[in-house]
């Protein structure tokens, strides 16, 4: 079973405080703690209302697994929550029980050993090891292998108009909610999400 693990949180959100303020009609000074919380919030609660997840903002994960796929899956090790930025390292535990980096020894691939793949915002990225190379064998326990990747968009100026309206309108209820109807605001928000549901971002 695959566990997913949040290493650093992003550092930004996908509107700004003064975004947030001017939509509530509210001055920086006024709450400005409670809307941050919230704003926080209606973030959290809008990635989790996207089909196939998404990462807003730039965060860093370690994906934990218990083995590298097989050949059945066309050697594709899949990363959740696009769109991927990048894979720090790929590191297993192999069958004597060492921790190593994978890739670190395999000569002309030099720094990876394997192939970035789908590095795009509307589908999942995925590893796959470089040519004549294999994944290895690894140690029978749930964590043998672990990948750190990060995965959001670097730049809010890269988040669709359609998530940050989403944002908006969740932080709105949160902070109001009579100013505005859960039941109609939700389904704002789920068809704003639906253009960037799995197949659809970017």
């Amino acid at each position: 079973m695959a566990e997913l693990q949040l290493v650093t949180a992003p550092t930004t959100t996908p509107v700004s405080l003064i975004e947030a303020c001017a939509h509530l009609r509210e001055s920086e000074d006024d709450s400005t703690d409670e809307i941050l919380l919230k704003l926080d919030a209606a973030v959290d609660f809008c990635q989790r209302r996207v089909s196939g997840s998404r990462q807003f903002c730039s965060a860093t994960y370690d994906y934990l697994l218990r083995d590298f796929p097989s050949d059945g899956d066309e050697c594709r090790l899949t990363l959740p929550i696009p769109p991927l930025v990048k894979i720090q390292w790929i590191k297993y535990y192999d069958t004597t029980g060492t921790l190593t980096t994978f890739g670190s020894t395999l000569g002309s691939t030099a720094s990876t050993g394997y192939y970035l793949t789908a590095k795009s915002q509307n589908t999942p990225g995925y590893a796959v090891p470089a040519y004549s190379k294999t994944w290895p064998s690894v140690r029978d326990r749930p964590d043998a292998v672990c990948v750190r990747f990060i995965a959001g968009s670097t730049a809010t100026s890269d988040i669709p108009s359609s998530v940050k309206a989403a944002v908006l309108l969740k932080l709105e209820h949160l902070y109001d909610p009579e100013r505005v109807e859960e039941g109609p605001t939700t389904k704002a928000i789920d068809d704003l999400l639906a253009c960037v549901n799995h197949g659809h971002y970017g």
